[in-house]
């Protein structure tokens, strides 16, 4: 008789993995950015966990202070592996803090309501100005704390862990005006990082995300909304060559994309000498359902000093215009436009000596199934095909697709972009895949793919159920 098993067994555990749970982080800083007491679950539950476990150093930082629940934040940050010692209440200088502390990685919660906003818009204006004034460059990943996780649909008892799905307007509590694909919040270029094990599971018992959540006792069911299968940000990049420029609007180099706009027909930007630039972005048109065209001219600085021009149309609702340059140097950049809509702005503009910057977060896959990273996935008897795709952080080689039925190998494919394959599952009740990075083994996958009957189903069904009633009991909601 085939029964659910909630229990993984030591094969299984040894199957699955990746290499993103590997790496070490210690002599990391890492600063957590919330507005109250429990945001830091929204924000960065299960990325305080693994940083935790990889013995990076973890701060929390808090704007608001509520002595009534002092002792409910040590024990939930005490659940994530943060020591009450790296508690910060930021009723001092935030500046100072940061300059203190700096950081390797920073998670910020983002403008999603006025509380979130404050610390938001202070946090960035701040950053802009430490930018400008040293050479301090963390890396940063903002978080729309409700509308990527407290106001997600409460999808936990889904048989399999879903991922988190993009809001909408007239769906997502509280989410009026959509920023989705605006801006820096390209939802494709997300940020998603895979979840700790412990965080797998199909019950919220022994989950450290959920018992993080119910230390917090006027917390209910929000657990059902924010444990996902990856969690995301949207980054942002502080390597840009203009913080180092003289700018005649200085509106475009100051961090805020939603801030000061400049509206001068020309903006430039002057270095004492060439600096290397390879992409240039430009964020504008924040509100304007219209294209803008623009004039970009590089003085190159080179043995025989030349001029580049380029031609660009700005994209629309904000979309950032991404230009890849080849290796130049530039002394000097000017920005002129030719043709604007009646709401145009250029917000940032950004000069980047590489492509991708160095970062302390190192590259890794994940395979997806049908765009939802998957662990574990249960499948009924009947499906017969199952999409296969790779999420890639900072991973641009060719990837290796392997699938493997006990001693049978069903499936070989190399895949070079985000394309999607197919996985035909004939009669295997088991399949192990694994994705790694061709030339690098270091970076890799692993995940199970096991075939369950109706019986299974629906014991894990009732599984849940009891779930959720002793859920229900212990917290007496």
């Amino acid at each position: 008789m085939e029964l659910y098993d909630e229990i993984t067994c030591d094969e299984e555990t040894a199957t699955v993995g990746n290499s993103f749970f590997e790496r070490s982080y210690f002599g990391t800083r890492i600063l957590i950015l919330a507005a109250n007491f429990g945001d830091e679950i929204l924000i960065a539950g299960n990325m305080i966990l693994n940083m935790a476990a990889a013995r990076a150093e973890i701060f929390v930082a808090y704007s608001n202070f509520d002595k009534k629940l002092l002792a409910e934040n040590i024990d939930a940050l005490k659940i994530l592996g943060v020591d009450s010692k790296k508690i910060i209440y930021l009723n001092n200088d935030l500046k100072k803090i940061l300059l203190d502390l700096r950081a390797n990685i920073i998670f910020c919660v983002d403008s999603d309501n006025p509380e979130h906003k404050n610390l938001s818009v202070a946090f960035e204006k701040i950053l802009g100005e430490i930018l400008t004034e040293t050479d301090y460059r963390p890396e940063i990943y903002k978080k729309l704390a409700y509308a990527t996780a407290l106001n997600c649909p409460p999808d936990f008892y889904a048989p399999n862990l879903i991922s988190v799905k993009a809001p909408k307007i007239g769906v997502t509590n509280d989410y009026d005006f959509d920023l989705i694909d605006r801006a820096n919040y390209i939802w494709n270029s997300r940020v998603r990082f895979p979840v700790p094990e412990s965080c797998r599971k199909t019950l919220l018992k022994n989950n450290p995300i959920a018992e993080a959540i119910f230390a917090y006792k006027k917390n209910h069911w929000a657990a059902l909304r924010i444990l996902n299968s990856d969690e995301i940000f949207f980054e942002r990049r502080t390597d840009n060559q203009a913080y180092c420029a003289k700018v005649s609007n200085a509106a475009a180099c100051d961090f805020k994309i939603f801030g000061e706009i400049c509206t001068d027909k020309i903006l430039t930007f002057e270095w004492a000498e060439g600096v290397q630039v390879r992409r240039i972005v430009i964020y504008g048109n924040i509100f304007d359902e219209m294209t803008a065209q623009l004039k970009i001219r590089l003085e190159i600085e080179n043995d025989i000093d030349s001029e580049k021009i380029i031609n660009a149309e700005l994209p629309e609702r904000g979309r950032p215009l991404i230009l890849d340059v080849g290796k130049i140097f530039v002394r000097r950049a000017e920005i002129e436009t030719i043709q604007r809509g009646k709401d145009f702005g250029i917000a940032e503009v950004e000069f980047f000596a590489q492509i991708e910057p160095l970062r302390k977060i190192a590259p890794f896959l994940k395979m997806t199934i049908g765009k939802n990273f998957f662990y574990r996935y249960d499948v009924p008897y009947e499906v017969e095909n199952i999409p296969l795709s790779v999420y890639r952080f900072h991973v641009d080689e060719p990837i290796k697709i392997t699938a493997t039925a006990g001693d049978e190998n069903i499936l070989t494919e190399v895949i070079r972009g985000n394309e999607e394959i197919i996985l035909n599952l004939g009669e295997a009740k088991e399949i192990i895949l694994t994705a790694e990075v061709i030339g690098n083994a270091n970076i890799y996958d692993r995940a199970i793919i096991r075939r369950v009957g109706d019986l299974a189903q629906i014991q894990l069904k009732m599984w849940q159920w009891l779930d959720k009633m002793r859920v229900h009991k212990i917290r007496n909601i």
